[in-house]
This record gives structure tokens, sequence and C-alpha cells, in this order.
């Protein structure tokens, strides 16, 4: 994607998480601007997650600034679809359409090309389009059957395949990136896979060649659903596959597709993002130089006009002079100009010419007339040249803004998939987000110098202290336990303290008792609990230097760190919305660095260090 997602990206993304959007009920939706929207789903076993839709960047689970108030059409949205069960999500014919069935036999159908546009349906007949309009091939109109802008899966097999590529024109490339879907990227990237000219053309190819060609793009279908994604930064390209044509490795890496198109949302150049205020005051100053340079070039070329012919415009003016006296105000034609009307209060009547209005003075000679149009002329000229200076002006506050910008914008480190924190004597504790997590940090990332820590609470996320050289102390197992506690449903309740247990890896097993069964994300534990006991529900968010980078970090508020900007939280009732932005302030630091690392429910802010400076 380069923000904006290909058909390969939705087809990665669909069935990625396919499991983690299906029965999923969808509770609240938000429209974030004219062409994004959140829609809040729910499930019991992974909770509540903000499905982001972007009718012109593509979809992902992301947390976007959600406004104050719904708009009118959300209200319509919620009216229509909230507490409705999805059932099935898919990729209409690898194409840059996605559907979303509901339990009720509704569908939601997402065209993510162009500008966009989101369509709701009932038994096949569409309901409600964002943009209504006649193509040539279909007709998206309310009461309309809907039909897909592609009929026919192009890699649904060979035949099909091989049909398409047959019966195009254009060079095998361009024929893969549009008529096959694949983009221009993804194209490039099969062919040089295969060593193939991309300019050969269709009928230079065999039976034998194009069936390299269908397996190559199939190997790499196959390679998007390893739920990886790779940055390459000068290109400016998010991939779920690696792009072994760019002939060099990512500058990055993300272990889950998903944090990929976050990070690469958070990050992405300013100007390919949604344009700032100081761009739009740029492209708005152009489109007024280019209205003064049309209007000085006309009244120019009218002035130029009228100096050709005085004695007419004396006898035109005359004549207006007569109609005014006899009260005839309306217009007229003389000669090739035409007069629209005449205006006495302000002395003036109005000439059409090439579609502008233009108005001379009936109580003053031609020769003034004349200079006064040339006058208007030479202040459209001056208008240019003051916008022209504005607009040198407004490209320094950009490289202000890109510099700013820059400044802040840092890549997604492995660990983030996870809740995290460096303990006291530097061990990297780990903390599952939700039932796939847990599942993958224990599967994955402990070993048996490790140790696995867990709330006394059922549903409580897997933690896991790493003993990456670093002897695991007491005081680093205390910090994790309270770290675990924080983090599990006991913080929503409001408990002020509570229990959690540490084990051994040996301990932890996936086996479960006979006749009993393990859910996902859930462990068997045996033998002997070390349990601690009273442990605060007390947070404390630090900014910490990690490489080069300022991260906010979140940690048990007993944590020894070394941070001049910190804030503390205990559970509260402060809306989460309303924490964000405040802490966010407080450490200096985007909203979407605090919003993933809070605890879920409310918090309160107990402590901050900017209250300790000004107290001492």
């Amino acid at each position: 994607m380069k923000l904006k997602e290909s058909s390969l990206d939705f087809y990665a993304f669909i069935n990625i998480f396919r499991d983690d959007i299906e029965n999923s009920f969808i509770k609240k939706i938000y429209q974030v601007n004219s062409k994004e929207f959140i829609f809040q789903i729910y499930r019991s076993d992974v909770k509540k997650r903000d499905f982001f839709i972007s009718l012109t960047k593509g979809i992902s689970f992301y947390s976007a600034d959600r406004p104050d108030e719904a708009s009118q059409l959300a209200m319509i949205f919620r009216k229509q679809l909230s507490e409705k069960r999805i059932t099935g999500i898919e990729q209409i014919n690898f194409d840059r359409v996605i559907k979303i069935t509901l339990h009720t036999g509704q569908e939601i159908i997402l065209e993510l090309f162009g500008g966009g546009n989101l369509i709701l349906t009932e038994n096949g007949k569409i309901v409600f389009a964002m943009d209504q309009h006649v193509y040539r091939t279909r007709t998206i109109k309310i009461g309309e059957a809907y039909v897909p802008p592609s009929l026919i899966n192009p890699i649904e097999n060979f035949d099909v395949f091989k049909k398409i590529v047959n019966e195009s024109t254009a060079s095998l490339v361009k024929t893969l990136a549009t008529r096959v879907n694949l983009g221009g990227e993804i194209a490039e990237e099969v062919l040089y896979r295969l060593n193939m000219d991309k300019n050969l053309m269709p009928h230079q190819m065999d039976d034998k060649i194009l069936n390299q060609v269908y397996e190559e793009i199939n190997v790499i279908l196959k390679e998007s659903l390893e739920n990886r994604a790779y940055y390459y930064k000068d290109e400016e390209i998010l991939s779920p596959i690696i792009l072994k044509s760019l002939k060099r490795n990512p500058d990055d890496t993300f272990e889950n597709f998903n944090d990929g198109i976050v990070s690469y949302l958070n990050n992405y150049p300013v100007e390919e993002k949604n344009k700032s205020s100081v761009e739009k005051r740029i492209e708005s100053q152009k489109k007024s130089i280019e209205e003064f340079k049309k209007l000085m070039e006309i009244y120019t070329e009218f002035g130029n006009k009228l100096k050709m012919n005085i004695p007419s415009i004396e006898k035109l003016i005359k004549i207006v002079n007569g109609k005014v006296k006899n009260g005839d105000l309306n217009g007229f034609d003389y000669g090739d100009l035409k007069i629209l009307g005449i205006n006495p209060a302000k002395k003036i009547f109005t000439i059409d010419y090439n579609n502008i209005n233009i108005d001379l003075n009936y109580t003053l000679s031609a020769g003034n007339n004349i200079s006064n149009v040339f006058n208007t002329a030479k202040d459209y000229k001056n208008k240019i040249e003051g916008a022209e200076r504005a607009i040198e002006e407004t490209k320094k506050l950009i490289i202000k803004e890109r510099e700013k910008v820059n400044q802040k914008k840092r890549p997604r480190y492995w660990f983030e998939t996870y809740r995290w924190f460096f303990s006291s004597n530097g061990n990297m504790v780990l903390s599952g987000k939700d039932a796939k997590t847990n599942e993958k940090l224990v599967k994955k990332h402990m070993e048996d110098n490790d140790i696995y820590v867990h709330a006394d609470l059922y549903g409580a996320p897997s933690t896991v202290i790493k003993n990456d050289g670093i002897e695991i102390s007491e005081e680093t197992i205390n910090e994790a336990c309270q770290f675990a506690i924080c983090m599990s449903r006991a913080w929503p309740a409001g408990i002020s303290s509570g229990t959690a247990y540490w084990v051994y890896p040996n301990q932890v097993s996936k086996t479960p008792e006979s006749g009993e069964f393990i859910s996902k994300g859930s462990w068997v534990i045996r033998g002997k609990r070390n349990y601690v006991f009273n442990l605060p529900l007390e947070l404390k968010i630090s900014l910490i230097k990690y490489k080069e980078y300022d991260i906010p970090m979140i940690s048990p508020s007993s944590t020894r760190v070394e941070s001049e900007k910190w804030v503390k939280i205990r559970p509260g009732n402060e809306k989460r919305n309303n924490a964000v932005e405040k802490i966010s302030k407080i450490l200096d630091v985007p909203r979407d660095e605090i919003e993933p690392i809070l605890p879920p429910g409310g918090s309160v802010i107990i402590e901050t260090s900017r209250e300790i400076k000004e107290l001492g």
C-alpha cells in the first residue's frame, strides 16, 4: 500500500483477521470525516475493537480520533446496523471491494477505489449508497440490485487467468496490474521473480509461460498470509510480502500486518496524508493566483478594446445617461458589447465581457473609465505578487511542520505488539492484549529461564518476564505481578488492590485435564503457584529513551525509571479519551502513542512530574 491499500493488501488482511471479525457484533459507529468511519465491534473473547474504514485508504484495526458528537450519517448507520452480528467478510473477485454480511442478511459493501463508496443492501437491493452513480456497466442507486465492478475473479483458476491475459492488448505487466488487479508494485514483483521481461505481450506467451506466472502469483498470495508487514522508507511502501524487486532489505518489519498498517498510517509523510491547514492554505493561494491572472488578462484585454474604440465608448456613455433620465434601466446590446443593466445608485452600468461582469461609470469620460479598467488589471497584478509572497512564507511554515512531524516520527518495535515495560532491574516484561497475543506470547517468546505471571482473575492477560541475561529479581517479579493485575478486568472494575501469582515455564501447559477444553489464549498451570498479595492498582506512564527515540512506557508505579516526564494513574471515572488527551499533553506526545498502552476502562491522574516541579 502507498496510503491506499491494494487488492493484495485486502486479500491478506481479510484472510488473516477474518476469525477476529466474524461473529462480532457492531456496537457503535463513528464518522471520523467524510470518507472515514470507525465501526466499533465486540466479541466476548476479543472485547471491543475499532474497525477503521477509510474509503480512500483501506481497512484496519485502528483507533482514529473520534468526533465529540455523532454525525447524522453515523446515527443513520447506528440505527441500521447496531447490534447486528457479522457472519462473514470477504473480498469480491480479488478487487478493492469488501463485502460484510450480517446475520439479518444485510450486506455492507465497501468500494475502496477512486473516491470510495459505502453501500448497504437488503436482499441484494441497494438501500443506501453514499455516492449514487450510473456507470457504463452498472448502476449504484437505491432500489437497484447491487452489481460489483468486476464480475469475475481473475485468479480463481488458471483458465480464467489465461483468458484474461490472452484477451488483453496491453503488456504483461500492465495486464497483471490492471486486469488481474495486482497493482503496479506486485505485478512488477511477479515478473522480477520469474526474470521475465515486463513488456512481454500476451501473444508472445504460451501456456507454459502463463502457468509460471499464475503459479508465482499464488506463491505471493500464500506469502501474504504470513501476517507480517515490510516497510520500505524511500519508496514509502508497506507490503505484506518482501519485495525482492527492490533489491534491498526492508527498513522495518512488523510481526503483525495490522501493526504495520497502523504505524504506516500514523507516520506516513505529511505531504501525502490528509493535507494540513498550512498546505490547504497554499492550495487556496494558488487557486487565487490562477483566478487573479485570469481577471488581470481579461481587464487588460478589455481596456485595450476600449482604448481602440474611444469615440464609440463616449457614445455608449451618452446612451446610458439618456436611459437613466428616462428611467430605462434594462440591459441592451451595443455592437458586440452586451450591457446587462444600469445601477443609478452606484452610477454604473455593467458589461458582460468573456463571462466576467465589468462595471463602467456613466458619469465619467471614456478616458477615465479606461484608466479605471487598467487600474483594476494592475490591482490584480499586485494581488498575484502578494499571493506569491504569501506562498513562499507558507512554504516556510510547511518546512517547520514537517520538521515537527519528523521529530515525532519513529518506528514501531516488535514488543509493541504486546503490553510491555522494562522492570527496575532492566528485564523486559511482556503481557498479552487479547486471546491471540496471549497465545502468541507464550508460544513464541517464553523460554525456559523466563517466568510466567498471571493475575488471580479469570481472563487476565498472560505475562512473561524475560531473562535475557539479566537475573530476575524479587523486585521485578513484584512489578510484573502488579502489571498483570493492572492490565486485567480489575482495572475497569475499580478495584484498589489485587493478587497475582508466578510460576516457571515448565508449569505452563496447553494440555487440558481429561474432559476439559482449553480456549485460545488460555493455559493450564500445574504445580505450586507463588502468590503475591495486596498489589496496588496504580500505574506510571514515563517518557523513556529507547535507541534514538523518546517513547512512552507504562509500568507499575513503583518501577524505578529515569524520566523527567511521567504521569501516575489509578482506576477512575475519567473517560478513556479524556485521560488520553490529558496524558498526551503532559508528556507532549501524540495521542496515538498513549491510547494503545493504557489499561482497559477509565483512569484518573493522581500525580505528574509537572506538579512535583511546580510544588518544588
